[in-house]
């Protein structure tokens, strides 16, 4: 079963990468038009295409998109913990009880789960209750926790989050959701710069035609984004409630750690507080319910009361 989501997850990995290099190459030949002022776009495309005018700004796109996916996938901690004070906790070398009571709770689960590994543990300064999974592979995934959270739940309702984030790593879905976080904060922001790029008056159709497909663009990619990600982090949010469940042996705990969760937030407006946008869609839930990445707590709750 678990090799099946993960063969899934990996082909869905591979497919949203292709996408988003796809786009860096249209967004790519659209600025060259403008900058060559091509006659047509028709035209356009088949001399940027062919060689027969250089496509300078498509290569530079490509490089720039695959270096990202490169960097992405060999520095993701440090992207997605940046913006925030944390702290590895490592056995044998906690500082505080409950610090020692985190390491134990992961290596609980990891039996329970029969694992060959343990994901690092990270506790992350933050007023508002969260936790997220990531990770390329079984040997440098991450799990990590507010600070929050851990003050405002039992030991019970931990478990329970890191049972979730855990089932996400098994699940093999993190590298997906870490790749549309990243490329899709870089490509909206290079679309709004190639729309700026060339100002000034143009007489060629094509340059001018290309112009606005990119100012268009502007608007339709940050739909396209959002759709993706409800997609894909609303289905995998399910599975990992449903893998929470069946590793604590009790979806109660779940459900408490939901509820509690989902309070806070409707207490306070934490949307502004996290100024780091490539985790949004990592979190256990999300900072807001209308268009949000992750589906609504009554229906995870519900789903979970099914089980």
């Amino acid at each position: 079963m678990f090799e099946k989501i993960i063969r899934e997850n990996r082909f869905k990995t591979q497919c949203v990468i292709a996408l988003y290099l796809l786009i860096f190459v249209i967004i790519g030949l659209l600025v060259d038009m403008v900058r060559i002022n091509a006659n047509s776009l028709l035209g356009g495309f088949y001399v940027l295409l062919t060689f027969k005018k250089m496509p300078i700004v498509t290569l530079c796109l490509l490089f720039i998109a695959c270096g990202i996916v490169f960097y992405t996938i060999n520095h993701f901690q440090g992207i997605l913990l940046s913006g925030n004070e944390y702290k590895e906790i490592v056995n044998g070398f906690e500082t505080t009880p409950q610090e020692r009571e985190l390491n134990r709770i992961l290596e609980e689960l990891v039996r329970e789960a029969r694992l060959g590994f343990k994901p690092r543990l990270y506790l992350m300064e933050a007023p508002f209750m969260n936790a997220f999974a990531s990770g390329w592979s079984a040997d440098n995934s991450l799990i990590a926790l507010t600070t929050a959270l851990v003050r405002n739940l039992t030991r019970d309702e931990v478990k329970a989050v890191m049972a979730h984030e855990l089932s996400h790593i098994r699940h093999g879905d993190i590298r997906l959701t870490l790749m549309v976080g990243v490329l899709s904060n870089i490509m909206l922001l290079v679309v709004n710069y190639g729309v700026y790029l060339f100002l000034g008056n143009r007489r060629e159709r094509g340059a001018n035609a290309a112009r606005m497909i990119l100012m268009v663009l502007q608007f339709v990619l940050p739909l396209l984004t959002l759709v993706l990600q409800m997609f894909l982090s609303r289905s995998r949010e399910y599975m990992a409630d449903s893998g929470a469940a069946y590793l604590m042996g009790d979806s109660m705990p779940m459900i408490r750690a939901l509820q509690k969760i989902s309070g806070s937030y409707a207490q306070s407006d934490f949307s502004n507080v996290d100024t780091n946008p490539t985790r949004s869609a990592l979190y256990i839930v999300g900072f807001k319910e209308i268009f949000s990445t992750h589906p609504s707590i009554e229906n995870r709750i519900k789903a979970l009361l099914e089980k």
